[in-house]
């Protein structure tokens, strides 16, 4: 079951990639932050496109590199969601992000969590990888590594006031409603016959993210 899941994914994470060049194109935003909206849908991308391929690459050495990709790509992805969220507060017209200093906080924030996943996670991660077969799909996992996200927290905190704030400033709810769903998904456990939800709701929030993103665009086209 899990391996269509992750193939339908991985496939709607590529069509959104598609949609997102053609759209920052014909906006000419390519130097702008919502740039990194792409970095990060390719490498979920990458991650699902992996576990939905493990059982056809097959348990060894091949499946550990590749494996190892996906932690070392998380690492310095998903904290640019952060720049993202810094560049949708600006459109949006919120003061607090017309400065240099929010700026520049932005990039420290995102540089800082790169560097703390990676000290704290990632080169731990790839050196205890082992495998593990559930719900029909093969996958290398850290073993033997515990403890809160906490970079993922932090981004899904920023994610979550920003979101907010559009919501309350320019009644964009999508962003907010976004990432709700992700914190949701995390904290209750619920009784599915899948491992794939929290990859489910990564896609609402790329989605909920790319849809704010439009929205902040059209406003100021206005």
């Amino acid at each position: 079951m899990d391996v269509w899941i992750y193939s339908a994914l991985t496939l709607v994470y590529l069509i959104l990639v598609i949609h997102m060049t053609v759209d920052l194109t014909r906006r000419k935003q390519w130097i702008t932050y919502f740039t990194f909206q792409l970095i990060v849908s390719l490498s979920l991308a990458y991650d699902n496109g992996i576990i939905a391929a493990g059982n056809t690459i097959g348990e060894g050495e091949r499946l550990i590199v590749l494996s190892s990709l996906r932690f070392w790509l998380h690492a310095f992805a998903t904290p640019l969601l952060i720049l993202v969220s810094y560049q949708i507060l600006r459109s949006s017209g919120t003061t607090l992000a017309k400065n240099s200093i929010t700026n520049a906080a932005a990039w420290l924030i995102t540089i800082g969590l790169v560097i703390y996943q990676i000290v704290a996670f990632t080169l731990s991660e790839v050196k205890n990888l082992t495998p593990i077969e559930e719900y029909g799909v093969l996958r290398y996992m850290a073993e033997g590594h515990a403890g809160p996200p906490i970079m993922v927290i932090i981004v899904g905190f920023i994610l979550l006031f920003v979101g907010l704030i559009v919501f309350i400033k320019r009644k964009g709810i999508w962003m907010f409603v976004g990432t709700t769903l992700l914190f949701v998904g995390q904290l209750i456990n619920l009784q599915v016959e899948s491992g794939a939800l929290t990859n489910v709701c990564e896609l609402i929030l790329m989605l909920s993210i790319w849809k704010t993103t439009t929205f902040v665009w059209r406003i100021n086209r206005r």
